[in-house]
């Protein structure tokens, strides 16, 4: 029986090696999947919203309607294979942020403007802050996931309210980005269970329940770039995301890494 032990203990080990190995070509496979239905989608949607100007600028209203319904599918369609492409990032076990020089202040006002017809339509209208320019070293997929998020919650569970979003530097080290709504807001006992994977809210009215990981990424992202996310809230008084990112997340994101 004694001599049995370690050819079990060996076949245990090499069965979990396997499973590993497992998972990693899945979290492989999910991104370059979802990388390939992405990319497609954002020329098809560049083409919808083309001719949806035209449509409009021509006066003509029902096809104007159908085109809007359209890029609404399409964007949603681009914004699942956005976050199947991050989890699969996020789950990779050498998982890394590509760090290059950007520009958070454009990032920022970019994405505010792709999510300002949703959240005109949720009356939920967006006011933007941010210096002119703020460059750093990030992610910039990264920086466009964290957003995106957040703003995208904001608009889901800000009953429409207006929402405020602000970026600003600090003290030449840092920045330091915020997301607040006006909304249902969130209890103490939720604030820490929300950014768990799987870990979902109610919905609020009108909307259908997410997956559950768009928080869980959100933390990861800052997390990987040697920031952090903390957010304040009260029920029915609405909810501030702050998001703190060193200014060059380089030498952060490494440090992380080693750590792992």
């Amino acid at each position: 029986m004694r001599s049995s032990l370690p050819d079990t203990e060996a076949r245990l080990r090499a069965r979990i090696a396997e499973l590993e190995q497992s998972l990693q070509a899945r979290d492989e496979f999910l991104s370059i999947a979802a990388h390939e239905l992405r990319n497609p989608m954002h020329s098809l949607l560049l083409q919808v919203s083309a001719a949806l100007q035209m449509a409009r600028q021509q006066g003509a209203g029902p096809l104007a309607r159908r085109l809007e319904r359209v890029q609404h599918i399409v964007d949603r369609y681009v914004k699942r294979a956005s976050l199947l492409l991050d989890v699969g990032r996020m789950n990779a076990t050498r998982m890394q942020p590509q760090v290059e020089s950007v520009d958070f202040a454009e990032v920022v006002r970019e994405v505010v403007e792709s999510y300002s017809p949703e959240a005109a339509f949720n009356r939920s209208p967006l006011s933007v802050s941010t210096p002119a320019t703020l460059p750093g070293r990030w992610d910039r997929l990264a920086l466009e996931q964290i957003v995106s998020n957040l703003i995208s919650n904001a608009i889901k569970f800000g009953a429409g309210a207006p929402i405020d979003v602000s970026l600003e530097g600090k003290q030449d080290t840092s920045v330091q980005f915020e997301v607040h709504d006006r909304g249902i807001g969130i209890a103490d006992v939720d604030q820490e269970r929300i950014f768990g994977r799987f870990e979902r809210l109610a919905s609020a009215p009108g909307h259908p329940a997410g997956a559950g990981v768009g928080l869980w990424l959100v933390r990861g992202l800052v997390e990987t770039h040697g920031g952090t996310i903390s957010v304040r809230s009260e029920p029915a008084k609405g909810a501030t995301f702050t998001v703190v990112l060193p200014l060059d997340a380089e030498t952060a994101a490494s440090e992380t890494h080693d750590k792992a």
